[in-house]
């Protein structure tokens, strides 16, 4: 005990006796997350949920989902969710672990579900309008945004994703005044900005475009859509060595992702290195086989740079995928119309690397190869197929015993 003179003299200061907390088993499992020691605090639960700790399945479900482990997520929460509909916490985790194994349409099931119970759920109602919006349903993603900003109308998330389902249903003068809503309400939101950029160039009013993609960028420099969306816009500008530059970058960071090869071929199309292009599809092909918008694209490229032959199998390729009915459709009628000009071009050059310049027949025999290919046409439409090769058919003939087709046969 402090001495009542010294104190009074400031020569002594009297204090408590510290006391350290001593943590419960669940409150030091939650540190343990808290510090980023998921492996650690997965195991303690998962103690913690054998003794019959009541907490413990759904922050080991939790700390599961935070690892990466949606499968295990989903194992343990299932039972619990289909016992009793009604609980929330159990609900709005079983909606992310189907989320993060992708099986999208029981996700946005089971977010809708969490919002019935917990309409205030701000994460809930942005991921599912997100899911919705991926799935192409930018209708319903935007009532549920919407539903989201009746409870919390200066949200900045649920401002983005309304942002973007009205630029997904064409609606940009509604979907700038929501980007440049939330743009002021959060200027340092980088995907407000992005939002805001890509409005801006559906509008065609590239240099407010760029100027909120940079600002995007300058928030979050390794944001890749914002990077993406810049050099689309560049592309339009005809800044075409800086699109291929930073999509370079980007295809560099993130090799497996095809939509960015796809990007990167039309712009070095674009660029005039039709070769480049071309590789680039192929690496975007080799990774989704199945996407009928990467052969139609490759056709494209392959007819403009004097690559018949390579044109006319892409094009099939598409066709019968499309008629396979895979996802990414691209319409039949246009793929039909590339493939016949792809044919025309194939058999003029043909004849022409032969030295046959006789037009005789000529009309007969396309006819004969677009039948081959089921593909209906008139004489007019061949005419007007010819007339729309004739430099893709120069370029192919001046290649004649030359060199060989690029890429894979």
């Amino acid at each position: 005990m402090c001495l009542l003179v010294l104190t009074s003299l400031g020569l002594m200061q009297c204090s408590a006796p510290q006391v350290t907390k001593t943590l419960t088993p669940m409150e030091h499992a939650l540190q343990l997350r808290d510090d980023g020691r998921l492996a650690e605090a997965e195991q303690e639960f998962k103690t913690l949920a054998d003794r019959g700790e009541p907490r413990a399945t759904l922050e080991l479900a939790e700390t599961q989902i935070l690892r990466g482990h949606h499968a295990d997520a989903l194992a343990l929460l299932k039972p619990r969710a289909t016992a009793d509909v009604n609980d929330a916490e159990a609900v709005g985790l079983l909606a992310r672990a189907l989320d993060g194994l992708g099986r999208i349409d029981e996700s946005i099931a089971m977010f809708a579900r969490r919002l019935t119970l917990k309409p205030d759920d701000v994460a809930a109602a942005v991921r599912m309008a997100e899911l919705l919006l991926a799935r192409g349903d930018p209708d319903h993603a935007s009532r549920v945004a919407y539903a989201g900003l009746k409870l919390h109308a200066d949200e900045p998330r649920l401002l983005v994703v309304a942002a973007r389902t009205m630029l997904a249903r064409g609606r940009l003068p509604t979907a700038l005044e929501l980007a440049k809503q939330v743009t002021e309400l959060a200027p340092r939101n980088a995907d407000a900005w992005l939002v805001r950029g890509q409005v801006h160039a559906m509008a065609g009013d590239l240099a407010d475009a760029e100027a909120a993609l940079r600002t995007a960028l300058q928030i979050a420099p390794d944001g890749r859509d914002a990077q993406s969306e810049l050099a689309s816009v560049w592309l339009e500008q005809g800044a075409t060595d800086k699109a291929v530059a930073i999509l370079q970058k980007l295809v560099g960071a993130l090799p497996t992702d095809a939509s960015l090869w796809n990007q990167l071929a039309a712009a070095k199309h674009k660029a005039g290195n039709s070769d480049g292009a071309i590789a680039a599809l192929d690496t975007a092909i080799s990774l989704q086989p199945r996407r009928p918008v990467l052969y139609r694209n490759l056709a494209e490229v392959a007819l403009d740079a004097g690559w018949p032959d390579r044109a006319v199998q892409a094009a099939a390729q598409a066709r019968t995928l499309v008629q396979a009915r895979v996802q990414d459709v691209v319409a039949m009628p246009e793929l039909d119309r590339l493939h016949l000009r792809a044919i025309v071009a194939q058999v003029m050059t043909q004849r022409v690397c032969k030295h046959d310049r006789n037009a005789a027949g000529l009309e007969a025999e396309l006819l004969t190869a677009a039948q081959k290919s089921a593909i209906k046409t008139t004489s007019a439409e061949l005419t007007a197929a010819a007339n729309t090769v004739e430099d893709a058919v120069r370029a192919a003939v001046a290649r004649c015993r030359v060199a060989p087709t690029p890429g894979k046969p």
